[in-house]
């Protein structure tokens, strides 16, 4: 019985299918940018990984702070973004496009892929 419990930890050791070891979920990149407009901070573009299921918000928060609330309708909202805070009062916000695209685009609900690029704009739109 010793030798048999002996081949079979020999087994074990040479097949990877007997890890006990987690493994970690794949990363893939996903390019960040925030063009600050009348901030005046300059533009950022970062290279980020993430993982399966990440979203624009969680790409954003990989590359700077950011805070969440409800700017406008939900609190998962993206408010601020490295220091620079939607503002109702001086009509100013953030909005995100994937791949050049903001239909459909949620912060918190669009899922990422390897390659796409999130794009964060901050902008003063007119009364």
């Amino acid at each position: 019985m010793t030798v048999l419990k002996g081949v079979l930890i020999l087994l074990c050791f040479g097949f990877s299918g007997c890890a006990t070891a987690p493994v970690a979920s794949p990363t893939f990149p996903v390019t960040v940018e925030a063009d600050f407009g009348p901030a005046g901070k300059p533009a950022v573009r970062q290279v980020v990984q993430v993982a399966p299921g990440a979203t624009p918000r969680d790409a954003t928060e990989k590359a700077f702070p950011v805070e969440k609330g409800a700017v406008c309708c939900d609190p998962r909202e993206v408010s601020t973004i490295d220091g620079v805070a939607a503002d109702p009062a001086t009509n100013r916000w953030w909005t995100v496009s994937v791949n050049g695209s903001k239909k459909g685009v949620s912060p918190y609900k669009t899922r990422l892929k390897s390659g796409d690029v999130v794009r964060w704009e901050y902008r003063e739109y007119g009364q």
